[in-house]
């Protein structure tokens, strides 16, 4: 029968108390800001000529909220329109209302054809594409990502972080990760983001694939800010019920990926690059106690060494 030891106890409190929900708006956020000519010619059918980042509008009362990404986007034929760009990880109705706001607002200030657009992360039946009471009838497009072939964006490397999204996205990713590392034409920071974001929206399908993709391409994520989300996240909430179900349960495979996981974070926290490059060994190992043993060792050790000895 499986115990639970203190050592491991206290590891998981210390990731309870964190703050480990991750961003997945502010990660959409960074790849639209990479990718916005991708974007409005693949997900929305635009040809642009020009495309700027509004600033945000004068608030006029405490409760007005800026929309996600409104563009002024010049088309290919010379005619202008604003795209409001919203983003939403779970689709719920209020937000409906808040984007007739800013489509009103934008109105309004600009005198231009606006054009309210919703890229949705999961499934929802909610995002039907209208409004309508008694009052008003509001129109809005939706970007299913779920319904989105994962092959057909193959050709768009900057749109690889939205493929474990897709529908067939998850078979395609370590094909997608190895592109976005080999390539010679991106910088280093721009494959960090994409890598990074890519793990991410990883997690949000599965969170062990997300994890996995992490340690591999560690060396360079580490250079993205979005990789800070990842981090903070603590591995999820998900690692830490399945610990949780693992020693409730007896269930030793449940367990065995927690404490793999946990073993990740603490060893990146403590030893950085050298302490990840430790997790391709760790994860061979199948003894539950010699794993409890390594975490309590780590918590201690000065040197990496002292770890790689019992490993």
């Amino acid at each position: 029968m499986v115990t639970d030891s203190p050592t491991l106890s206290s590891w998981m409190a210390d990731l309870q108390c964190g703050r480990i929900k991750m961003k997945y708006d502010i990660t959409a956020k960074t790849i639209i800001d990479i990718a916005k000519e991708e974007i409005l010619h693949s997900f929305l059918g635009i040809e642009s000529d020009s495309i700027e980042l509004l600033e945000e509008l004068p608030e006029e009362t405490t409760s007005i909220r800026r929309s996600d990404f409104p563009l002024h986007v010049v088309q290919k034929d010379g005619n202008e329109m604003i795209i409001i760009l919203e983003i939403q990880t779970h689709f719920n109705s209020d937000f409906v209302l808040r984007l007739i706001d800013y489509t009103v607002r934008f109105k309004l200030k600009y005198h231009l054809k606006v054009k309210p657009w919703v890229l949705l992360l999961t499934p929802s039946s909610l995002a039907t594409g209208t409004y309508e009471d008694d009052v008003l009838t509001f129109k809005y497009e939706v970007i299913r990502l779920w319904m989105l072939q994962a092959k057909n964006f193959l050709d768009k490397i900057y749109l690889y972080p939205f493929l474990p999204l897709m529908n067939g996205g998850e078979e395609l990713l370590e094909k997608a990760d190895r592109t976005i590392y080999e390539d010679k034409e991106i910088s280093k920071d721009r494959k960090a983001d994409l890598l990074s974001a890519m793990a991410i929206f990883a997690g949000l399908k599965d969170e062990k694939l997300g994890i996995r993709l992490s340690e591999r391409r560690r060396d360079i994520m580490i250079e993205s800010p979005v990789y800070e989300f990842i981090k903070e996240e603590g591995r999820k909430e998900g690692i830490i019920e399945g610990m949780k179900e693992g020693m409730k349960e007896g269930r030793k495979e449940g367990l065995k990926e927690g404490l793999y996981n946990t073993l990740s974070l603490v060893l990146d926290m403590k030893f950085g690059t050298d302490g990840i490059a430790l997790m391709e060994k760790v994860r061979k190992i199948d003894s539950i106690e010699r794993l409890e043993t390594i975490i309590k060792t780590i918590k201690t050790a000065k040197k990496i060494d002292e770890i790689k000895k019992l490993i």
